[in-house]
């Protein structure tokens, strides 16, 4: 599905990449964070929320794609990351469909209503 809005990313007035965490909101849509940021390595993490009416429309990728930009460009970070839970599907198939690979796989990593879940980390070279 083709978005016809375009996706503007903002930052909270007063936050920055430097303090290791930065949250950019895509109103209406939902919000995404940008952590565990390694200024030597130029690597941060994802994390993504998006409302849930707004889900499995696109809005996702086009969020993750418009971050992908402001990352190399706003922040000259050479590489992203998720960890994703491994029973969140719908995750991993959104970080697939935004170009990102699995390069590991952590057992057990998770606890997740009193047992432990696999996690799958998964990045792109910017």
């Amino acid at each position: 599905m083709k978005i016809e809005k375009e996706i503007a990313l903002v930052a909270e007035e007063g936050t920055s990449l430097s303090s290791g965490s930065i949250r950019l909101y895509a109103l209406p849509y939902g919000c995404v964070d940008l952590y565990n940021y390694d200024p030597l390595n130029r690597r941060a993490a994802v994390g993504i929320m998006v409302a849930s009416q707004y889900r499995r429309k696109g809005y996702a990728l086009a969020i993750l794609r418009e971050l992908e930009k402001i990352s190399a460009t706003n922040y000259q970070l050479h590489t992203l990351f998720a960890d994703i839970a491994a029973t969140n599907t719908a995750s991993i198939e959104l970080f697939r469909k935004a170009g990102y690979e699995e390069c590991g796989h952590f057992k057990e990593w998770l606890e997740l209503d009193s047992h432990f879940i696999d996690n799958i980390r998964m990045q792109k070279i910017l």
